[in-house]
């Protein structure tokens, strides 16, 4: 195998090696100087120098790629809302930010779930501003009753997670509008 690589080798650099030992020549035009391996009127020839070969280390071939190193993340952290805040379930969506060391490599599939009372949602996020709507929300949460925990994690695309945030505590509130008979005048 040595034998047929050199051979190729040398069969790719003879036509170099051979026109290295052609004389080369020099002429003028308007443009300035012209190289050629054919002598014109008035063209000198140009003495080269001798061509530098240099030998390459021989490498041995691989078995194995190498692996793209796995994420490890160090921290996961809920940073709003804070653990014990109340969150008022009729006003719309729960945006959730989390701090995530170093950030989510999305590139390997890394994504970030959330739970609710430990159900999780039924969506992944790769943002670290999470908007979860009332609907999403309401299928998780435990709707009799007021105190709901939150957690994060970071999971693979085979679902293992990676890690996990400590939980959080939030308060539902619901604002009721009673109707209301205007007073008569």
């Amino acid at each position: 195998m040595k034998t047929s690589i050199t051979l190729a080798i040398a069969l790719l650099l003879f036509p170099l090696l051979a026109a290295a030992q052609k004389p080369i020549y020099q002429s003028t035009d308007k443009a300035g100087p012209v190289f050629s391996d054919t002598p014109t009127p008035g063209a000198t020839q140009v003495d080269l120098q001798p061509i530098n070969v240099i030998q390459t280390p021989k490498v041995a071939p691989s078995s194995q790629l190498p692996q793209a190193p796995a994420a490890a993340y160090g921290q996961l952290l809920i940073t709003s809302p804070a653990n014990g805040d109340t969150f008022w379930v009729n006003s719309g969506n729960l945006q959730v930010q989390v701090y995530l060391q170093p950030p989510l490599n999305s590139t390997l599939g890394d994504t970030l779930r959330l739970r609710v009372n430990g159900n999780p949602l039924p969506r992944s996020f790769t943002s670290n501003t999470i908007n979860v709507t009332q609907g999403d929300f309401n299928l998780a949460a435990d709707a009799d009753n007021i105190q709901q925990t939150v957690q994060v994690a970071v999971v693979d695309t085979a679902g293992k997670v990676l890690i996990e945030s400590p939980s959080i505590s939030l308060f539902l509130r619901r604002h009721i509008q009673y109707n209301r008979v205007a007073p008569r005048q």
